[in-house]
């Protein structure tokens, strides 16, 4: 072999001496072997081709990813029987996707997050839109032995809260299917159900709504008469958070229009007797969603209006005289019930929790002054007229409110102006007054600065949705009441009606806070599973187990304690570990030390002597 022939690893033992192989012909074929330029290589595949190794277990997977690439939408021609679950046969299932498809054929038109672990996950045709909406990675999941791999997208159950806000703006709503214990029976899956729905107009979660502005969710009834040819409807508007419920009745599809551009409704509940006329008064991009005709008959809806106030006739309400404003109230309340997550009460399991709203308002034409959507985008009141963004519009230049309950009754008053000579000037006094008395202004807005968004903390609250710290937000902004009645005492000029409320505060309201203070800690924990949110002394069992527990923390210490002084290490540490209980832990150096009634546990070390520490 020829010195410039080398091998291309070189010598192993970094010798000196040639060690090329004296046959002139195997020198030939070394060298061939480790040529690297692309001629040759080229030759080298052509003379030896190599073919494609396939893992049949991503077989499946690579299908799935290659259908989505050339499939741009879910319901096109073509997919395969795994790409929605209609398709396949329920029995043919694993138990698991069994439940998920049993749930999901309840809810078709939401998309339905399954809890498994750590994750809410989604399979078939949900697992498809969720990957191209959130950009989530596609994989796959064992759906039986004929079906094999199904779609499967998910998102960690600690962050379902942003990807869900990201759904509902999207305006799709979401369907959540949670665990309901944490330990199965023995040869059976883990209890689980829906807990929550949410829809764009349901939604009271503080990262899904904008704080400044109402979430409405309305509902509409329209009825056309062909004897006089008229189109009377009936509109039910409502923001569950602030518990806001509002009705009106009138006629003619223009002011539909009118109200329904004003109104910018996250959502609209629409029966399937009004589609119809649905051409005569739909606004651009309408969030309409369909539900079946039966919530809106009257002997129906006002059957639900009955029940949710828990009234004995609807006559107290007004609504008697309004039957298409009544139909679309209890059309409206009946979707609500539907949407409802699930409470179990220990003894009344079909105890129900419901959604605190107020009797409802019936809003009269002649109230405030009709703006026609033109006459809104041409003064520009909350968007711009160019490209329709708030900064820039009148409320965004106006708005220098410290709450967002201010920032949300200015856009109220300035989309819906005053006609009543008396009101326009008791509220012109009164903010002229604010403003002459500078004083007062700057105590006033230093007590609202820290007062929260009560509305909002109260819905969350009555809908079973609060937290601990909510509620000590609750108490904090009703402390701050007398304080405001006692500087509003001040201001001296005719003041509007719902002026006074503020100057009278409700004792029950004071008892309210005043027993939050005394049962809550100031700061509690984020996650009612951390605990120790209670007030010592509040209630006897709650303190017999906090003793029970304080006697097994000086119990653990004592025989911690113990341990190390009879085998004169004082490196010993208790610990926990979800397997094994209670163990008894030493440094590496101490590990062949050890006592010999230990027990060697997974570079643990535990004590046999100290068993029942680890009993649980």
């Amino acid at each position: 072999m020829p010195r410039s022939a080398k091998p291309l690893q070189g010598s192993l033992f970094e010798d000196t001496e040639d060690l090329s192989l004296e046959t002139g012909n195997t020198s030939e074929n070394i060298e061939t072997q480790i040529s690297l330029s692309e001629q040759d290589l080229a030759k080298d595949a052509l003379k030896r081709p190599r073919k494609r190794k396939i893992d049949e277990r991503d077989t499946s997977k690579n299908n799935i990813s290659r259908h989505l690439q050339q499939n741009t939408e879910s319901d096109e021609d073509g997919l395969p029987p795994w790409s929605d679950q209609s398709l396949i046969d329920k029995d043919e299932l694993t138990p698991m996707l069994s439940h998920y498809v049993e749930l999901k054929r309840k809810n078709p038109e939401r998309v339905l997050l399954y809890r498994l672990g750590d994750f809410f996950e989604c399979f078939f045709e949900d697992a498809i839109k969720l990957s191209r909406i959130l950009e989530l990675t596609l994989t796959g999941k064992e759906a039986g032995k004929k079906i094999g791999r199904v779609p499967m997208a998910g998102i960690p159950h600690h962050a379902a809260d942003r990807y869900c806000g990201e759904l509902i703006k999207r305006g799709l709503s979401v369907a959540i299917c949670d665990q309901l214990e944490t330990t199965a029976t023995k040869g059976s899956l883990l209890k689980r159900d829906i807990t929550r729905v949410l829809t764009p107009g349901t939604v009271i979660e503080e990262g899904m709504l904008n704080a400044r502005r109402n979430n409405w969710l309305a509902a509409i009834i329209t009825n056309h008469s062909k004897e006089s040819n008229t189109f009377f409807w009936g509109l039910a508007t409502a923001d569950v958070s602030t518990g806001e419920f509002l009705v009106m009745q009138r006629q003619s599809p223009e002011l539909l229009q009118q109200e329904l551009s004003k109104l910018q409704a996250a959502e609209i509940l629409l029966s399937n007797c009004s589609t119809s006329n649905l051409n005569n008064w739909q606004p651009e991009r309408l969030p309409i969603t369909n539900i079946p005709n039966t919530p809106f008959s009257l002997p129906e809806a006002e059957t639900t209006l009955k029940t949710h106030f828990k009234l004995q006739s609807i006559h107290g309400l007004g609504l008697q005289e309004w039957p298409l404003a009544l139909r679309a109230a209890g059309g409206l309340l009946q979707y609500l019930r539907a949407t409802k997550p699930k409470h179990f009460d220990q003894i009344q399991e079909d105890k129900r929790i419901d959604i605190a709203l107020d009797v409802p308002k019936i809003i009269f034409a002649e109230n405030t002054l009709v703006l026609d959507s033109q006459t809104r985008r041409n003064l520009e009141l909350t968007n711009t007229q160019r490209d329709g963004r708030f900064q820039g519009s009148l409320l965004w230049s106006i708005d220098r409110t410290l709450t967002s309950m201010g920032g949300r009754c200015l856009r109220k008053w300035l989309e819906e102006p005053l006609i009543d000579i008396k009101e326009i000037n008791a509220r012109q006094k009164i903010v002229s007054t604010l403003v002459e008395q500078r004083s007062l202004r700057k105590v006033l807005r230093k007590l609202l600065r820290s007062m929260g968004d009560l509305e909002r903390l109260a819905g969350r609250a009555s809908a079973g949705h609060a937290g601990a710290r909510d509620i000590v937000a609750i108490a904090e902004g009703i402390e701050k009441l007398p304080k405001l009645a006692i500087e509003l005492v001040h201001i001296k000029c005719e003041t509007p009606s719902w002026f006074k409320s503020l100057l009278n505060v409700d004792h029950r309201l004071l008892n309210l806070a005043d027993t939050i203070r005394d049962e809550l800690i100031d700061t509690p924990p984020l996650s009612l599973k951390d605990g120790g949110l209670i007030h010592d002394g509040v209630n006897q069992i709650l303190d017999g187990l906090r003793n029970q527990l304080d006697d097994q923390d000086a119990w653990l210490k004592e025989q911690e304690e113990f341990e190390r002084k009879s085998s004169g290490n004082n490196n010993i540490r208790i610990h926990q570990h979800r397997n094994f209980g209670y163990f008894l832990s030493v440094t590496k150096a101490k590990a062949n030390a050890v006592p010999e009634h230990w027990i060697s546990r997974s570079k643990t070390c535990c004590c046999n002597k100290s068993r029942p520490v680890g009993a649980s």
